[in-house]
């Protein structure tokens, strides 16, 4: 029986552990906008003209003078290979950063909570109900 309940919040725990992330894709014209802005201590993918994709760790980037500089790695290449240089501004297509949806999450770990309750409390009353026959 111990093990019946291991179980349930071994698994609604892991589903815990997991947030609920979108990513963010923002154009260049929407960055220049001012409709979005770029996020340091996020990774950042971004999509150049000739469609090479660069990955770049937090931190690992800063754009200044209309040109992104950065360390990291060009992801569009098989293997993937180490990129430490600059990028024109008007080279880029695309930028996308990975957010976390804080409504989703709270929204999630609710839900979780709620069925972990259903389930402990059916679970409880199969038992008394098998208490009660015998």
């Amino acid at each position: 029986m111990l093990k019946k309940y291991f179980v349930m919040i071994l698994i609604l725990s892991t589903l815990n552990l997991t947030s609920c992330y979108y990513s963010a894709v923002m154009s260049k014209e929407e960055l220049d906008k001012g409709q979005y802005q770029l996020d340091f201590k996020d990774e950042l993918f971004c999509t150049t003209k000739d469609y090479t994709r660069y990955h770049f760790s937090p931190g690992n980037f800063s754009v200044s003078n209309d040109s992104l500089f950065g360390k990291g790695a060009i992801e569009s290449l098989t293997p993937i290979s180490p990129f430490q240089g600059s990028i024109p501004i008007s080279d880029i297509i695309s930028f996308e950063q990975k957010k976390v949806d804080t409504g989703a999450t709270i929204g999630l770990i609710a839900g979780v909570v709620v069925v972990a309750a259903l389930v402990f409390t059916l679970i409880i009353a199969a038992e008394i109900e098998d208490d009660l026959i015998q």
